[in-house]
């Protein structure tokens, strides 16, 4: 039998699959079922969510969108630079002054 070698992709997929099962208990609270299939449309797996777990899901989603956002228009000092240290203290500075 040849053993499949999973892409990144798929692993990617794989391993929120098991994350999303993992997080609703099977209680019947069943307010959403998400499929999650990859970019070629191969079928990953079922997942029934809870309404909390959508809501927390959602919240989530929207924290991290507004995080990378704020890193892509505040990105860290480069890390070759000489004086990474001064500018990572003006980047705080800017912050703690309100100052984005």
């Amino acid at each position: 039998m040849d053993k499949h070698e999973h892409t990144p992709e798929e692993l990617a997929a794989l391993e929120l699959y098991h994350q999303l099962i993992n997080l609703s208990p099977d209680d019947g609270d069943r307010a959403l079922m998400v499929t999650l299939r990859l970019p070629n449309g191969r079928y990953v797996g079922d997942v029934w969510l809870s309404k909390q777990d959508v809501t927390d899901l959602a919240d989530g989603a929207a924290h991290l969108a507004a995080v990378r956002d704020y890193e892509q228009a505040n990105p860290l000092p480069s890390p070759d630079s000489d004086d990474v240290l001064a500018q990572a203290l003006t980047q705080l500075e800017n912050l703690a002054n309100g100052d984005l």
